[in-house]
């Protein structure tokens, strides 16, 4: 009964009271007096509670209002997700971030939002997420209605729905593009500084080489040494040049990292290396454990040791008065499943080195960070280094698909574990080459931009019997080809540099050379190691790759190489 209906009720019972038609005694006067009495104090009090309801409902459409406003208008875009990846719920800042009407995005697939090289970053942390039960952010990129994309971070929570039928995601997506591109600008100025300061160190090491390799030739050309084996000079200034080049590429894989020339080889031989670099000289011991069966590991041999030598000389560095080192490796099936380092792929098989030391531990809340760029618990300084170790470690490992964690407690020691891609089986030693028959077909055709280095590759290979032609460019190694061809006298193999100043490089060389000869065998040769066309050198339609400053031996292998392909082989008189 509402109280429209209690005034029309007390309205005809006064009525019906003074009209004198119902002869009511004094009592019952009396009676319907305290009625009305207690139906008026009714209504009054049922008024209150209407106007105490209007109240707290225009309290409530005004709260509602203002979380509306919250949760549309946040700094930050809002969304909640179906059990389906379906987006359920969205803010308009959301929208605005994707440029999106909001109803539009409604009942779409998330997915449909993230940059397609992300998908799996999501999908990872999706599903770690919901095992999880808990909070977890990740960065990716999404993408705008008009193909553009901006990073973001996605603060993620689990929860399960009312009816217990699965779980749904609530979602909250902030645009750290600027925060990225700070980030990036601030590791470019410190890796230029960095690399200034090294430059520094490899100029003082490639100018002893260089006196090396000087001072022998000189004396091989002295006249005191008329008349006797100039030899043993000639060999010291070798064995200067061939450390140079191995000099030269530490400062690229420090520089940029660089693609892995992958090669099937034991943990054994690059560890023991990386041992000798780093302990030389030092206090600290080291004991190494390798059981038998260890698989093999398809890693770029000179990154893979710098990597472990760059862990061992932190773990040095670790123990100022000397102490002991323990270098052990294993096969092992997975990863650790909080390392996210790893695409965690199935029946994944790893070499797990670990690199443990007595030193004086890392502190515990600085322990996540000791793999980023340019941090350093330690003092800057020529004796203390500049926190690139770890680092550079880091990017070596992840660039080979591979994945590395540390673990460390204040003055008790660390431990760093690196996972490495394997093979499960051991590796064959090839076959003895059986030894070549001459043919007449032993054309080569050299192209390089550096005149001293086309007359002495032209030089060495004439001088083991090869014939040689020389291009300074790409064009003019086009029009030798295409005029041997025509002639009836082709080339044998073609030796292309990759990189050519001001002119055709071998990059696009061999794509021309194809063109006129889709057999043609190309072998690429390049100063920097780094570039992608060096470890990839088959997909760019290249038989073999040589890196500089090569030894006869090398170009000897990679054209006995091509002859063997070939069915082929080169006269050598």
């Amino acid at each position: 009964m509402n109280i429209g209906n209690l005034d029309e009720l007390r309205k005809r019972a006064t009525e019906m009271l003074g009209s004198g038609k119902y002869p009511f005694s004094e009592n019952t006067r009396d009676e319907l007096r305290t009625v009305l009495h207690e139906l008026h104090t009714h209504q009054i009090e049922l008024e209150l509670q209407n106007e105490e309801l209007r109240r707290v409902q225009e309290e409530l459409v005004e709260t509602r209002d203002q979380y509306v406003d919250l949760y549309d208008f946040a700094p930050v875009g809002y969304l909640t997700l179906s059990a389906k990846n379906l987006i359920k719920e969205a803010n308009l800042t959301l929208a605005d971030l994707l440029g999106e009407e909001r109803k539009s995005l409604l009942g779409r697939p998330f997915s449909r939002f993230i940059f397609h090289e992300d998908q799996d970053i999501f999908y990872q942390h999706a599903r770690e997420l919901i095992a999880a039960k808990s909070q977890r952010a990740c960065d990716l990129r999404l993408l705008k209605k008009n193909g553009d994309w901006f990073w973001a971070r996605l603060v993620c929570v689990p929860q399960q729905k009312s009816d217990n039928r699965g779980m749904r995601l609530r979602i909250a997506v902030n645009n750290i593009t600027e925060a990225k591109r700070m980030e990036n600008e601030i590791i470019k100025a410190k890796k230029l500084e960095a690399t200034a300061l090294l430059a520094g160190g490899i100029a003082h090491d490639f100018n002893n080489l260089l006196a090396v390799i000087l001072g022998n030739l000189e004396m091989a050309q002295s006249d005191m040494l008329i008349g006797r084996s100039i030899a043993k000079e000639l060999q010291t200034a070798r064995e200067a040049c061939l450390s140079a080049g191995t000099l030269t590429k530490k400062f690229l894989t420090f520089s940029a990292g660089g693609e892995p020339l992958k090669e099937l080889i034991p943990v054994e031989a690059f560890i023991t290396d990386a041992v000798s670099l780093a302990l030389a000289g030092s206090a600290v011991n080291s004991e190494c454990f390798f059981p038998e069966g260890l698989w093999p590991v398809e890693v770029d041999a000179g990154q893979m040791t710098q990597a472990i030598a760059n862990v061992i000389s932190n773990a040095r560095e670790a123990m100022p008065q000397g102490g002991s080192i323990r270098i052990r490796a294993e096969n092992v099936d997975s990863v650790p499943g909080e390392n996210r380092q790893l695409p965690g792929k199935q029946g994944a098989k790893y070499v797990k080195v670990s690199i443990q030391d007595e030193g004086v531990g890392i502190p515990k809340d600085i322990l996540p960070q000791v793999f980023d760029p340019y941090f350093s618990s330690k003092e800057m300084g020529q004796e203390k280094g500049m926190g690139l170790g770890l680092t550079v470690a880091y990017s070596i490992i992840k660039n080979h698909g591979g994945s590395i964690d540390i673990a460390s407690q204040p003055n008790s020691g660390t431990t760093v574990s690196m996972y490495l891609p394997a093979i499960e089986r051991q590796i064959v030693a090839p076959a003895a080459r059986a030894e070549l028959t001459p043919m007449l077909n032993n054309k080569i055709l050299v192209m390089d931009d550096e005149e001293m280095l086309r007359d002495v590759t032209r030089d060495i290979l004439e001088m083991v019997g090869y014939q040689v032609e020389t291009a300074c460019n790409g064009e003019e190694a086009i029009e030798l080809y295409s005029q041997a061809q025509l002639g009836g006298a082709p080339f044998g193999a073609v030796i292309l540099d990759l990189t050519i100043k001001g002119g055709m490089g071998g990059r696009e060389t061999i794509k021309r050379l194809k063109e006129i000869d889709p057999d043609i065998r190309a072998i690429v040769v390049s100063g920097y190691s780094n570039d992608p066309v060096m470890a990839n050198f088959k997909e760019y339609g290249f038989f073999d790759a040589l890196h500089k400053p090569y030894r006869l031996e090398d170009l000897e292998r990679s054209l006995r190489a091509v002859a063997h392909a070939c069915g082929k082989n080169f006269s050598r008189v």
